[in-house]
């Protein structure tokens, strides 16, 4: 008997590795994404800032319950009856929804936010921590 070797490339997968790739693949959170955050610490205030580029701010929710601070952003696209037939399609219905867990050292009453150029600005200030006065006491 004559073992005949068989030799693939490298570089290029077999059939079946590609097809259980695709069969095993967690397509569950293609619609959704978890955008980047930087939070800065300042004297007076930290800023928490989200690159959402594409994201109209109208599109967008925050929301403060307790010490819970909640972004969310929901776009639907509306269903349509066309007949492009498409080959690949990658534009589709997308959400995300951060949420920060706020101190009590921050003045909640306080919250701006602004949304320029993709990057959503959410600035909480620090409530003012009042000096200790020093009190002289007589001595009777």
């Amino acid at each position: 008997m004559t073992n005949i070797r068989v030799k693939h490339p490298a570089y290029v997968p077999s059939f079946f590795k590609a097809m259980d790739k695709f069969l095993n693949e967690d397509y569950s959170n293609l619609n959704s994404f978890t955008p980047s955050t930087n939070i800065i610490e300042k004297e007076a205030s930290y800023t928490l800032q989200l690159s959402i580029p594409g994201i109209s701010k109208e599109d967008i929710k925050i929301e403060l319950d307790g010490d819970l601070l909640t972004i969310a952003y929901e776009k639907n696209e509306e269903k349509t009856d066309s007949n492009e037939n498409y080959i690949k399609r990658e534009f589709a219905t997308s959400s995300f929804k951060r949420s920060f867990t706020v101190n009590d050292g921050l003045n909640l009453d306080d919250i701006r936010a602004n949304f320029e150029k993709g990057i959503l600005n959410i600035e909480i200030f620090k409530k003012q921590v009042k000096a200790k006065e020093v009190k002289t006491i007589s001595i009777n």
